[in-house]
């Protein structure tokens, strides 16, 4: 379960913080993230504990670089 949580916590990650200027791709960026929360509506508590502890090791693996990815450590810590 800690390798597909930290996989889903990641993707998540990285749809929230892509870079889309022209805003071409926001509507599909939303529609996949409303997806992914509608899925997870049904985790269980376990599951759900998982997701939390991966998205605390990915906010600090990202923290832990010398160059750190601002977007990535905002949307990881809200």
């Amino acid at each position: 379960m800690k390798a597909l949580a930290d996989a889903l916590v990641y993707s998540v990650t990285y749809i929230n913080c892509l870079p889309d200027p022209a805003e071409e791709h926001l509507d599909d960026d939303v529609h996949a993230l409303e997806d992914l929360a509608t899925f997870l509506r049904g985790a269980t508590e376990e599951e759900k504990d998982a997701l939390a502890a991966a998205a605390q090791r990915a906010f600090e693996a990202e923290n832990a670089w010398p160059v750190r990815r601002e977007d990535y450590l905002r949307t990881l810590g809200s």
